[in-house]
């Protein structure tokens, strides 16, 4: 949990970071007239949706990092996928390690919801590791299919082929290597 209090602590410093700052001392009186309103420019600010998202994403990473029912924790991982923030993926990819089944299930809902490269290399790296459940790996299998990258697809062909994983998991590879071949035919 450490880790996400500290990357919580960095997107707010780096939210304020971006924060305009306090505006510069007035200018001396000049000779020249002022110019009406209108006429001058509006200072930069950054814009509202930036702090906005950047608010969101801290806010799902806390919800999910609290120590709360099962229930809350597991909505607050799946609504991280819904903000569609990339920046989200490595703290999902720590919650697969989480010792409580059901959050390690919305962690990986949560990464395979993301056509993004770094979701891809997470769900390979899911399917790979010899210490996952079984159930895991398949449900990474799936995500991949979605990512419908040819990376992605070889991942899963490679699965397939690879007699040291169990018998579910290179079945159910095989299962997701004929869907892809079936979405990748062309109609009649």
């Amino acid at each position: 949990m450490r880790p996400l209090l500290a990357a919580a602590l960095l997107l707010t410093a780096a939210a304020h970071a971006q924060a305009p700052s306090a505006p510069a001392a007035a200018p001396k009186a000049s000779p020249k007239p002022e110019k009406a309103p209108a006429d001058r420019a509006a200072p930069a600010r950054p814009p509202e949706d930036a702090s906005a998202s950047d608010a969101a994403l801290l806010k799902g990473l806390l919800w999910a990092a609290e120590p709360a029912p099962e229930e809350i924790r597991a909505l607050a991982i799946e609504d991280l996928a819904l903000l569609g923030d990339a920046r989200a993926l490595d703290p999902l990819a720590a919650f697969i390690w989480d010792p409580n089944p059901r959050i390690q299930q919305a962690a990986l809902r949560a990464v395979a919801l993301f056509q993004h490269r770094r979701a891809e290399e997470i769900l390979g790296n899911v399917v790979r590791h010899p210490r996952l459940p079984d159930a895991l790996k398949i449900q990474a299998l799936g995500g991949l299919l979605y990512q419908r990258t040819p990376t992605a697809r070889r991942v899963v062909q490679d699965v397939a082929a690879d007699s040291r994983v169990g018998y579910a998991v290179q079945n159910a590879a095989r299962s997701v290597a004929s869907q892809w071949e079936a979405a990748a035919a062309p109609a009649p």
